[in-house]
């Protein structure tokens, strides 16, 4: 699990931050000016990337928070089966078990394949690794 730290005012909305040990992804930042005896706030509105939850965050300008590393990669399918798909990352060999994913196109794509022997090796994914879990991010063919 990689993580580094930024500054909260360096960023912006369709990056990512980690809050209560969940990467979320940013979809808007507001900046307040400070008053008369404090400090500028920023608050963000983001969206949990495993967990789907929306939060809300408020922090002092000069804050230092977590940004998740993400690490992409392309990978096979293995088999597919109810309540996980098995792939194998084609960089390093790795054998992956990762859990469906939430987006209704790619699970619909995915259920394609998995009724088609034949489709499977022809198929690949784009994955993200990131905050020690792996999700799907597209499904393609070759």
């Amino acid at each position: 699990m990689s993580i580094r730290r930024t500054e909260i005012q360096k960023l912006k909305a369709g990056q990512y931050i980690m809050n209560e040990g969940e990467p979320c992804q940013i979809k808007s930042t507001e900046r307040s000016k400070s008053g008369k005896h404090g400090h500028a706030k920023v608050r963000i509105v983001c969206v949990g990337i495993f967990d789907n939850n929306k939060r809300s965050l408020t922090f002092p300008s000069g804050s230092m928070v977590d940004v998740p590393e993400i690490v992409k990669g392309n990978a096979q399918i293995n088999f597919i089966e109810d309540n996980l798909i098995n792939i194998m990352n084609l960089e390093t060999y790795e054998s992956i078990d990762i859990e469906w994913p939430k987006d209704e196109e790619l699970v619909r794509k995915l259920k394609e394949i998995q009724a088609d022997p034949n489709k499977m090796s022809a198929s690949q994914i784009e994955f993200w690794q990131l905050a020690g879990k792996t999700l799907i991010n597209r499904v393609f063919q070759n």
